[in-house]
């Protein structure tokens, strides 16, 4: 009976442990598993933290190409006549120029902080390299452009392109505003079938802008600028119709097969001469560059300006683009982009560039694009500029006019400038017309410095007036019962507010049983600086005469070193009136900076008893 009993339980007990079994293996599987997961998530994680162009599969390559490829043969052929303007106008050969368009997009497209960019040689630094070339020769100017992108890897670690935060935006539209008369004024030669302003280099063609029209319209081909006219307007309405159609792509194919069927002499390539794409390392083939040390240290002073000019041209294109198109830029990468792009322009024996213009010119919807746009830009350069650039340069010059006079009107943002109209803010609109105005007759960085040097003082203005309370005492009787009576001082400096509740003066009231009479308390609100320590003090002169003055600092986030010693000059006057002066509400770290100041730390020191710490 025991024994019948015994297998049974004996039977159980081994199903219980196959069970157990099973349940461990499984166990240890979904563990596997997990871990096996938990790797590839690991390691999917830290590609996607390298690959700046979220492709993960030939499938997504696949699909980014097929969605951008509009975007970076727009940039390629948009951008052809400036690319071109840029080299010639540097002194040496325009082919320099697509080498750095090529380096320019492919870099871009990798290591940019922002989806946005196009990057193309840079015009700004056009008159720099021309400097270079008459006195050093074109083989300086590799060695200049290395030296822009070290000194741009530089300031980067200073992070002030930061404060293109603080430049409103009406300087931004006001440069772009003014890019529309640039670029419209500096190729309406082609409209004309005209190359006065790109055959020449070096010297100025005419004396004012009226000789220069009378001149195109007396030598010029009307029925050219009529066809250029046609080719804006066909731009323009394609755009108002369809939005996603490649016009400018097809518009650049048309004006190819019209170069190729019916030739003509007025084109790209009778200005420019056969242009093609030549990659060669820096100092691989004629002259080298032999400098003393000398030379070499007037060329990175003289690179400076280019560092300068070009930083700011960057950030104004990303900033553009960020607040009028709603894509977000990394402003470190842009800058380590850049500098890493003009480094390896260098190495490839070419010419500084930098962001030129935004996406939205190109009417592509930015926010759809990614930076496969930027690569297949450098991809369509090799394609168009390097295998067929004798025929791509065979496109007739009205073709060419009409596309730059189309980017030319995209520059500025239209529904921006409509909506200051339409909401009555005729002030910005005139500031914003002033900028393009200096930009039009001083230059581009020039104007948006002197916008951005007008919006600080008049900033600084506004954020002079002296935010404070003042509480004074009424009577003897009140001023032991916490001052029910008291007066607000606003920013403006003249309104007084009387209020009859109490303001919760406990860390700035006196000991009434070491300091007693009347006395009145001036509370600085925010900050005191070098801006508003003025007001204040002048402020402070106009509190009623009492026995003690005491300044509470109890709600001041900062002061500068100039406030302080403006400040510890009043307090010497006051003391020198006979009247006491109190410090209520500090922190150790206030006393600290005040001793800074000889006086400051010799009136602390005497007259310990007169500050009062926060809570004390």
């Amino acid at each position: 009976m025991n024994a019948d009993h015994k297998i049974p339980l004996m039977e159980q007990e081994m199903a219980a442990l196959d069970v157990n079994e099973q349940k461990l293996s499984n166990q240890h599987d979904s563990q596997v598993k997990g871990s096996i997961n938990q790797t590839k998530l690991s390691i999917k994680n830290a590609f996607s933290r390298i690959s700046h162009l979220s492709v993960h599969n030939v499938n997504t390559a696949l699909f980014f190409i097929r969605e951008n490829w509009k975007s970076g043969m727009t940039q390629a052929m948009m951008n052809m006549p400036f690319i071109l303007n840029a080299g010639n106008n540097t002194g040496g050969n325009p082919s320099a120029a697509y080498t750095s368009a090529l380096i320019g997009g492919l870099i871009n497209g990798f290591f940019s902080g922002s989806n946005h960019s196009i990057y193309a040689p840079t015009w700004v630094a056009a008159g720099f390299n021309y400097y270079i070339v008459q006195q050093y020769g074109y083989e300086a100017v590799p060695w200049v452009t290395i030296m822009v992108g070290l000194q741009i890897y530089i300031l980067s670690h200073l992070k002030w392109h930061h404060l293109i935060d603080f430049m409103p935006n009406y300087v931004i539209e006001g440069y772009y505003l003014g890019l529309l008369f640039l670029i419209a004024n500096g190729y309406i030669d082609y409209a004309f079938g005209l190359s006065d302003m790109h055959s020449n280099r070096g010297f100025q063609v005419y004396h004012d802008r009226l000789e220069m029209y009378q001149e195109f319209f007396r030598r010029g081909d009307l029925y050219y600028f009529g066809a250029s006219i046609f080719i804006f307007l066909l731009l323009y309405f394609g755009w108002k119709i369809n939005k996603d159609l490649p016009l400018i792509v097809l518009v650049c194919l048309t004006g190819l097969m019209v170069g190729i069927l019916f030739p003509t002499e007025r084109c790209l390539k009778n200005v420019y001469g056969d242009v093609s794409l030549k990659l060669s390392f820096i100092e691989s083939g004629g002259p080298h560059f032999q400098p003393d040390m000398w030379t070499l240290l007037f060329l990175f002073v003289y690179a400076i300006k280019m560092t300068f000019y070009i930083t700011i041209q960057n950030l104004l294109c990303a900033k553009g683009a960020e607040y009028f198109t709603g894509v977000k830029c990394d402003h470190d990468k842009e800058i380590l982009c850049v500098s890493l792009t003009n480094i390896c322009a260098g190495i490839f024996n070419s010419i500084p560039c930098c962001a030129s213009i935004r996406l939205i010119i190109l009417n592509i919807r930015v926010r759809n694009m990614n930076r496969w746009s930027s690569i297949l830009n450098g991809l369509s350069v090799v394609l168009f500029y390097g295998i067929f650039s004798r025929y791509f340069l065979q496109i007739p010059l009205y073709f060419v006019s009409g596309i730059l006079l189309y980017s030319a009107y995209m520059c500025p943002t239209w529904p921006y400038l409509e909506m200051l109209w339409r909401t009555k803010r005729r002030l910005i609109l005139v500031k914003q017309i002033t900028i393009s105005i200096i930009c039009v007759y001083y230059g581009a960085i020039e104007s948006t410095m002197i916008g951005s040097m007008y919006a600080m003082l008049q900033f600084a203005e506004k954020m002079s007036a002296a935010a404070s309370e003042i509480i004074v005492s009424s009577d003897e009787m009140q001023k032991n019962s916490l001052i029910k009576r008291s007066c607000i001082k606003q920013q403006d400096g003249n309104d007084m507010e009387l209020r009859n509740d109490s303001l919760g003066i406990e860390d700035d009231f006196p000991d009434t049983q070491q300091f007693k009479g009347s006395f009145a308390i001036y509370r600085f609100n925010g900050a005191i600086n070098y801006i508003n320590v003025k007001n204040h003090i002048a402020q402070i002169k106009k509190l009623p005469e009492s026995d003690y003055i005491v300044l509470s600092f109890r709600y001041v986030s900062v002061f500068d070193d100039e406030a302080i010693d403006k400040l510890s000059l009043m307090i010497q006057a006051l003391i020198s009136s006979q009247r006491e002066v109190l410090l209520t509400g500090l922190n150790q770290g206030m006393i600290e900076e005040m001793r800074y100041n000889e006086y400051m730390n010799n009136f602390y020191k005497k007259h310990r008893q007169h500050f009062k710490l926060l809570g004390s």
